[in-house]
């Protein structure tokens, strides 16, 4: 009877209320697994976002892409795929070259692609300026996101 009782008294005491940051992270859970809506529009939009946004943090500490111990890193904070894409580079896809040959002509600025149907790819040329006033092509900064990534980043 003694146990009863004790027992009794231990669960009327535990009334399962939660703490503000339990419920906190519980509706943030819970955001991360609603549907949403969101058009092609909005994702390349925010690919642009998130690929300029790691460009210009690339671009402070590592104009050339040389050091590949910061690449990394910044790759698995962000959970993104950072790499130098070049010319004469082996095993670039279709798309890659034909952005290449865009940029070896001075053309274009940052690019989003679509890189099959679940990952995107964001680039942006890296120029080098000559004391006649012209430039030249030297690599673009390439990103890959997978469209999940993008779209759980839309609010």
């Amino acid at each position: 009877m003694r146990y009863f009782i004790l027992i009794s008294v231990f669960l009327s005491s535990c009334t399962g209320s939660l703490t503000d940051e339990q419920r906190k992270k519980m509706k943030e859970n819970m955001a991360l697994n609603e549907l949403r809506k969101v058009t092609e529009a909005e994702i390349t939009d925010a690919t642009f976002k998130w690929g300029r946004k790691l460009a210009v943090t690339i671009e402070k500490k590592d104009r050339l892409l040389s050091n590949t111990l910061f690449l990394d890193s910044l790759a698995v904070a962000e959970s993104v795929e950072i790499f130098p894409l070049q010319e004469n580079q082996t095993g670039l896809r279709e798309i890659e070259k034909q952005l290449l040959e865009a940029y070896s002509g001075n053309m274009g600025s940052d690019n989003v692609q679509k890189m099959g149907p679940d990952s995107l790819l964001y680039t942006k040329p890296v120029f080098r300026e000559h004391p006649d006033g012209s430039t030249e092509f030297l690599k673009a900064i390439a990103i890959r996101f997978t469209r999940k990534q993008v779209v759980l980043s839309i609010k």
